[in-house]
């Protein structure tokens, strides 16, 4: 399964100049749009944007898609399982108050940390949680930035 972020944010493509601001500002990454669906689409919520992601903090590059779609059901039922699994106390809530999901899809090879690091900066932006593609627990921005670290740590 798929990285998902649960975002407050109800227009991905309207979001991404804070995105890469934040990128270069609170991640030490170079973020460059590769395409984006139009800002004049008929429903905001619904978007697709494709990405390339280099850290500098840590190892990790790749190209990711990210698709803008609404929550389901059986999303939020994933993040009140993750939240139970994890011991993620609330953050199941503050999914269900998200209205918009952002799917992360890597396109191509992707090295080092690149997905956990990315999941952190939509989150940022996002202001929900994370639902790794394992389902084991939902985190945050600083959540995923542990993560990053560690996998970074035990590459070395």
């Amino acid at each position: 399964m798929a990285t998902r972020v649960f975002s407050q944010q109800p227009d991905l493509v309207a979001a991404l100049p804070q995105l890469l601001a934040h990128a270069r500002r609170f991640f030490a990454a170079q973020v460059d749009v590769r395409s984006a669906s139009p800002p004049d689409r008929a429903d905001l919520l619904l978007a697709q944007v494709t990405l390339s992601f280099e850290s500098a903090r840590y190892p990790g590059r790749g190209t990711f898609g990210i698709a803008s779609v609404r929550p389901s059901p059986t999303d939020l039922a994933d993040a009140e399982a993750a939240e139970t699994r994890g011991r993620a106390g609330g953050m199941a809530q503050l999914a269900a108050r998200c209205q918009a999901l952002w799917v992360i899809t890597p396109e191509g090879e992707i090295s080092g940390s690149a997905e956990l690091q990315l999941s952190a900066l939509l989150a940022s932006v996002a202001l929900g949680p994370v639902l790794p593609g394992d389902g084991s627990t939902l985190y945050g921005v600083r959540g995923a930035m542990e993560r990053a670290e560690k996998a970074a740590q035990s590459a070395n």
